[in-house]
């Protein structure tokens, strides 16, 4: 069967190049809609280090109606760090609260994200983004920690306990092992730090790349001068669609303690979709995979049509093959089997085409997200050619299922 199709293939080489061309140039374009869904689908599924499912933020505004000494640890405690506090156990005991916590510096999903220098050599400075962060934000944010934990958490320890990505510490040591190394603030000697914990890689947006970071606690100086945001996680079951309204509607006015007043409390959910919006993302997401789905429908309708003439004008070769005694069935499966052929045939030259794209990194399809690798080509590859093999099956098919519901006299006659 495989010679007599082939033979046929060379026969009518003049009709069937076409389909080659056809095929040959789809197979490229589809290849890079497919490359672009990978990308979009593995960003989506990829871990970002942290969970924030049911974990909601707080914000807290300041009425600054009295001045205090910045400077002195007793005045930041008695006006600013403990009315602090009275809010958080406010939050804390709020019903359906599973545990709080509070940071600053560079938050989830943030277009202003905070860097710092640190060196452990003294000569070579390396740069990451930083959040200070209290005591419980791992409980929290159910933080994934390679060996370690969050350890010496208190405002006033030194060195203070910090917990780094892989990428910190291969700059830093060299190594990934590097519990109980010591290393400093290259730009504030005298702030020194001591790895309490390995966390898994980290990255701060749905479509961004893990990057350097480090978890520091949140010092005096931090919050002499800035106001943390508080991490809320609510329990599963009491994390209901109308919560946050719930929330706001009960505690704004509970929770006007000393010179805070509560303005803001969503979920982390709803705050990357306002920062896909924000940065443009989303819409640009959207518009290219509305125009992807559009494109495989025209890909299906332009195969569709070419192979429905084809078999149209090869009606009466249907006719006589069912008339010399083979059945509908082994027809339809002689016909795909010649539609695979042509499929291969044309597949072999897109494939060296896609390939060299590939080498000469000519690709647009968000490689500023994620590194063009050949594991990728290979997988984007696998999926081309089998959403073209589904897409030509299909479109064979439906016309050769015509064809053959012919009476083989009719066909003949026609002939």
């Amino acid at each position: 069967m495989w010679k007599t199709a082939l033979k046929q293939i060379w026969k009518n080489r003049k009709s069937n190049s076409w389909i080659f061309i056809e095929i040959m140039t789809v197979s490229v374009l589809l290849w890079y809609c497919v490359d672009f869904l990978y990308v979009v689908v593995r960003k989506n599924l990829e871990p970002m280090g942290v969970n924030t499912e049911h974990v909601y933020r707080l914000n807290l505004g300041a009425h600054i109606t009295q001045n205090f000494d910045r400077n002195n640890p007793d005045s930041i405690d008695y006006y600013w760090i403990n009315p602090f506090r009275q809010v958080l156990n406010l939050v804390n005991a709020y019903p359906g609260v599973e545990a709080t916590a509070y940071y600053a510096g560079t938050g989830l999903y943030s277009p202003r994200p905070m860097f710092q220098g640190y060196t452990a050599d003294e000569k070579n400075a390396y740069g990451a983004k930083i959040r200070y962060v209290s005591e419980g934000y791992d409980n929290v944010f159910k933080v994934k920690l390679r060996e370690g934990s969050f350890a010496d958490w208190e405002m006033r320890t030194s060195p203070q306990g910090a917990v780094i990505s892989p990428e910190l510490a291969d700059s830093l040591f060299k190594t990934q092992a590097a519990i109980g190394e010591t290393f400093r603030d290259y730009y504030v000697p005298d702030l020194k730090y001591r790895v309490s914990g390995i966390s898994a890689p980290m990255k701060y947006d749905r479509y961004g790349r893990y990057e350097p970071f480090i978890y520091t606690p949140v010092s005096y100086g931090m919050f002499a001068y800035t106001i943390p945001a508080i991490a809320v996680r609510v329990k599963p079951e009491a994390d209901t669609p109308k919560f946050a309204e719930k929330f706001m509607d009960e505690m704004k006015s509970k929770l006007n303690i000393g010179p805070y007043y509560l303005f803001g409390f969503m979920s982390y959910d709803s705050r990357s979709e306002v920062a896909d919006i924000n940065s443009g993302i989303s819409s640009y997401v959207s518009v290219i995979i509305g125009l992807l789905i559009f494109f495989l429908f025209i890909i299906f309708l332009g195969v569709l049509g070419t192979f429905w003439f084809q078999m149209e004008s090869r009606r009466g070769e249907v006719g006589l093959r069912m008339a010399l005694g083979s059945s509908r069935k082994n027809v339809l499966r002689y016909i795909i089997l010649e539609s695979m052929i042509i499929f291969f045939l044309a597949f072999v030259p897109a494939f060296i085409v896609c390939a060299n794209l590939a080498y000469w990194d000519i690709t647009y399809t968000f490689n500023d997200a994620m590194d063009y690798t050949w594991t990728r080509f290979w997988i984007t590859q696998l999926l081309d050619a089998a959403i073209m093999i589904g897409i030509i099956s299909l479109s064979v098919l439906i016309p050769a299922r015509r064809a053959s519901k012919v009476h083989p006299v009719e066909a003949l006659r026609n002939e």
